[in-house]
């Protein structure tokens, strides 16, 4: 499987004002989420500060340990090109422990906020016209547990390491991809900024296993087509 490390690293002296302004768009998101058919999943279609969104938002949470007691939130935004055919992107960000959130409005996602001098207003949000977005659906993960909206539902299962930061987003994503079918022929790009360089690997790695393990005739067949178009399409 021919491979590639997708790293950035995002230094920034305006960094203080994406913090400052985050609740405001979190708090969007949660009034604005419409409830859809989806297990654990609603659509957002608007957000204070802009207005209807141009491009298809989703967040949710997927279970991804035997008892679903780790519970993992996201953002995903489809393409805004061709979402059938055009990559999926897993986008880490870095920390450990940074929200997802600031990949969605602060690095490679379709939103920034107007870079303006703060004057005591609630701040507005702008189209970022270099959006990964533009061509490839893109899945903003809160992780490790713990990281943002993500949450375990007991003290045990709070505790998390690299490794098993990296099995439970290959469990996300396996679990993810079972509940959008309409995306599991698509190539997989795993990716992400500064210290998920070290997550990014490792993820890389359960793909590999997951194949290995899935080739083994007491899986069962969806499983193994996941697992198996996971190895062979995935650029990590």
């Amino acid at each position: 499987m021919a491979s590639r490390v997708i790293l950035l690293h995002h230094c920034s002296s305006t960094f203080f004002i994406f913090f400052k302004w985050v609740p405001v768009v979190i708090c969007g998101l949660l009034l604005s989420s419409t409830c859809s058919a989806c297990s654990s999943a609603s659509y957002v279609e608007s957000l204070p500060g802009f207005g209807p969104l141009p491009f298809k938002l989703e967040t949710g949470y997927v279970g991804v340990d035997e008892k679903d007691e780790v519970q993992l939130f996201y953002y995903f935004v489809e393409s805004e090109r061709n979402p059938l055919e055009d990559p999926l992107v897993l986008w880490l960000t870095g920390g450990p422990g940074c929200s997802g959130i600031s990949g969605l409005v602060y690095e490679i996602g379709p939103l920034r906020f107007n870079k303006i001098k703060y004057n005591g207003t609630l701040p507005s949000l702008t189209i970022n016209p270099f959006s990964w977005t533009k061509v490839s659906s893109v899945i903003f993960i809160d992780a490790p547990v713990g990281t943002g909206f993500s949450y375990s539902k007991t003290w045990e299962s709070s505790w998390t390491g690299d490794r098993l930061h990296a099995h439970q987003c290959y469990t996300f994503l396996r679990k993810w991809l079972l509940n959008h079918l309409g995306f599991i022929d698509n190539p997989v790009y795993i990716a992400g900024d500064s210290y998920s360089g070290m997550i990014v690997p490792l993820i890389a790695q359960e793909i590999l296993d997951g194949d290995a393990a899935a080739s083994t005739k007491q899986r069962r067949v969806k499983h193994r087509r996941m697992v198996k178009k996971l190895a062979k399409d995935s650029k990590i």
